[in-house]
């Protein structure tokens, strides 16, 4: 967010409406690359990124030809690859040190890992149509997308890249609110986020000293200042993606107005949630369900499917056991909330459940029970799994 990043904005806009073909594919390319050497990892890290998009290209042509052995072996190999580059905490419990080389993690590889491994499910179902090699390049290295998302699925890219699809309507008015939803981000991530972040929790927050009104008001500032930081960025790169032409999907719904745990995943960094959904649960609770023991109990595969699903989410967030604890911790949210709303549910019917929730108590219910479950766990974000344990049994001893 830098006045560089600006300025390769700028650039990437009037190059874009100017250039056309190939000429065009090579212009983005470039300017995707001076972003990651000159603005984000140096030559090194974008060394490390190349190899890593081009091995990931070389494995989607392997599934496209479609030997049997090619994508279980594919993904089974990028998936190491990618947790040791991602020099995960549990590596140094198993392996000896001399192996081991951090400076290969790097700023944007967990969502670059998800749009290849997109790219390689999407080969292997024959969904992805056709895979180009610069325009896989620039879905995988678009600076606008490249270090925090949102995570764009390669067929959008295609179809808005080679106009197939509009990124926003041809008149003045749409241009107008992309550079306003640039400008509502800035004040996001800067003004709001800015106030917001010395009154958040933080490493070196007192947690056993603070008396629990202010560590609370720590716990909430960190929670909005995570929101305000994260989608100001979003709404910056929607903008400037919608004025280069390849506008990345919506990735926030007021979150706050969630009325349960699983309403928040549908509001809160949504492209995320659905790349899930689509890659990890929906695929392992059809295998559940086929399978011999779980076939007569739904319930049981969707919530052992929810738990995987979220531990795979908490450890794509990061890479030590604090993540992972936040992975469980949403997963026994949703289990919770599955559970106990498939259980009203048979008591009392559908109609009637529908007719109690929306009444104006069960709704104001809801979303103080989910905003404050949501904040809490946001604490492992911030804090390591010791720290967020002693937080954790303050507020349990009242």
């Amino acid at each position: 967010m830098s006045l560089g990043f600006l300025g390769l904005s700028v650039t990437a806009v009037i190059l874009l409406a100017i250039l056309k073909g190939v000429a065009r594919q090579f212009a983005f390319l470039v300017l995707n690359v001076l972003f990651i050497w000159g603005l984000l990892l140096g030559l090194n890290g974008a060394i490390s990124i190349t190899v890593f998009c081009l091995l990931g290209y070389s494995l989607a042509q392997l599934v496209l030809w479609k030997p049997r052995w090619s994508f279980p072996v594919g993904l089974t190999c990028f998936v190491i690859l990618f947790i040791y580059m991602r020099d995960y905490e549990f590596l140094h419990w198993a392996l000896p040190e001399s192996i081991l080389i951090n400076i290969l993690s790097t700023v944007g590889l967990s969502f670059l890992f998800f749009k290849i491994v997109h790219v390689m499910i999407e080969s292997h179902s024959g969904t992805l149509g056709s895979l180009e090699f610069l325009t896989y390049m620039n879905y995988c290295l678009n600076f606008t997308t490249f270090m925090m998302g949102p995570i764009q699925r390669y067929q959008d890219f295609y179809a808005q890249w080679h106009g197939q699809k509009q990124a926003i309507p041809l008149h003045y008015e749409a241009h107008l609110n992309a550079v306003l939803r640039i400008l509502v981000g800035f004040l996001k991530a800067y003004v709001i986020a800015g106030r917001l972040a010395p009154l958040a929790l933080a490493h070196d927050s007192n947690v056993l000293g603070l008396p629990l009104s202010a560590l609370l008001v720590r716990i909430y500032a960190f929670y909005f200042f995570l929101y305000f930081n994260f989608a100001g960025y979003c709404d910056v790169v929607i903008g400037i993606g919608s004025l280069l032409g390849v506008r990345p999907p919506e990735n926030f719904n007021m979150p706050f107005l969630a009325r349960n745990i699983s309403d928040f995943w549908l509001r809160m960094h949504r492209s995320l949630t659905l790349w899930l959904t689509d890659y990890i649960f929906s695929p392992l609770y059809k295998r559940l369900l086929t399978g011999r023991r779980l076939t007569s109990h739904p319930m049981v595969a969707v919530n052992i499917s929810l738990l995987v699903t979220m531990i795979v989410s908490g450890l794509w967030h990061g890479t030590t056991l604090s993540f992972l604890l936040f992975g469980i911790v949403h997963g026994v949210y949703l289990v919770v909330f599955r559970t106990w709303d498939m259980l009203i549910v048979q008591r009392y019917g559908k109609q009637r459940v529908r007719e109690w929730r929306k009444k104006w108590i069960v709704r104001a219910s809801g979303i103080f029970i989910t905003f404050n479950a949501v904040a809490f766990a946001f604490v492992l974000f911030r804090l390591d799994a010791t720290e967020a344990m002693h937080v954790f049994a303050r507020f349990l001893r009242l």
